[in-house]
């Protein structure tokens, strides 16, 4: 029997918006090879002092840091896809978490990935 996990805080009053810089840090260039970018070391355990360390790589950009975060997680677990939606909202839920916020939309979190697709 499976069962589904509800995320608590799906009430818009308990959600604050994506932090979002002005420039994204998924593009390349000479900056971003400088840039150290922390990388996790296990599935089990996420810090404050990473979760500071991702938002810091990614310049307080919180989607860039969740979609980080997500590509080190699928990398530790052996896969080299690209995280799919579910898996960014769930770094994004770790990130937030990790730094006493309130939990994420996935409704939120999907119109930012297109908007950022776009």
């Amino acid at each position: 029997m499976t069962s589904q996990r509800r995320h608590r805080g799906s009430g818009s009053s308990a959600r604050a918006p994506l932090a979002r810089h002005s420039q994204s840090v998924l593009g390349t260039g000479e900056e971003e090879k400088m840039m150290q970018r922390p990388m996790l070391s296990d599935l089990t355990s996420f810090t404050p002092e990473l979760a500071r360390a991702y938002m810091k790589a990614a310049k307080g950009d919180e989607l860039a840091a969740a979609i980080a975060l997500a590509n080190d997680r699928n990398a530790l677990d052996g896969s080299s896809a690209p995280p799919d939606d579910a898996e960014v909202h769930h770094a994004l839920f770790l990130l937030r978490r990790a730094q006493g916020l309130p939990a994420p939309s996935f409704d939120d979190l999907r119109v930012a990935l297109r908007q950022r697709a776009a």
